[in-house]
């Protein structure tokens, strides 16, 4: 049984393995302030980055804050996202979360865990990638690749997103927080696939308890 100490120390090892395999790791969304990244966030639930990113592209310089996009004819925003699932629920989505920004915020997106919590649609994932990203603060934002390599590492055990948060907490060295979260991302997509892992080209395949199972 591997103690909590032994772990941490696995831990440095990834990331010090994984800094050098992925050394263009960062989070896949665009965005240049706060608010881009929440409205990014937002439509990013089961859709790919890259379409977020193309599509966001063409909306961001039109609306350039919470009020804009509070104010904008809802049938107008669904058709300039409607190539993005779900077009019609995060139009909604958006629009609401943006009349609370501007009705209890003055419009700026909140730095602090608690408000963002109180945003309409917004837990504890969105929140801390927006901390981790936005404002600079060393969070873990427990998204779908994090979660999977985290539990394929034996980091965790946990299926619940704020419990797996709790546990990498404890393991993962606070000023590698966000860049733990982004490398995990870049080698869930590019190396550990969720289906078929290539665990034999896998750089960090000796620190990883599945290879001895």
């Amino acid at each position: 049984m591997e103690s909590n100490p032994e772990r941490k120390s696995r831990v440095k090892k990834i990331i010090t393995t994984l800094r050098k395999t992925h050394p263009d790791a960062k989070l896949a969304l665009e965005f240049s302030h706060p608010l881009e990244l929440l409205i990014a966030l937002i439509l990013a639930a089961q859709a790919r980055d890259d379409l977020v990113n193309s599509v966001t592209a063409q909306v961001f310089p039109k609306y350039r804050s919470a009020a804009d996009w509070a104010d904008v004819a809802p049938e107008t925003l669904q058709t300039e996202l409607q190539r993005i699932n779900f077009y019609r629920k995060k139009t909604a989505a958006i629009q609401n979360t943006c009349r609370a920004l501007v009705e209890r915020f003055g419009g700026d997106v909140p730095d602090q865990l608690d408000e963002l919590l109180t945003l309409p649609g917004v837990g504890r994932k969105t929140a801390n990638i927006i901390l981790g990203n936005a404002f600079g603060r060393q969070t873990i934002g427990v998204d779908t690749h994090v979660a999977r390599l985290s539990q394929r590492l034996g980091l965790t055990e946990q299926t619940n997103p704020d419990k797996i948060e709790a546990d990498l907490a404890e393991l993962v060295p606070a000023s590698s927080a966000v860049k733990f979260c982004h490398l995990l991302q870049f080698h869930g997509r590019r190396v550990c696939l969720a289906n078929k892992p290539r665990c034999a080209e896998c750089p960090i395949r000796e620190l990883c308890p599945q290879i001895f199972r």
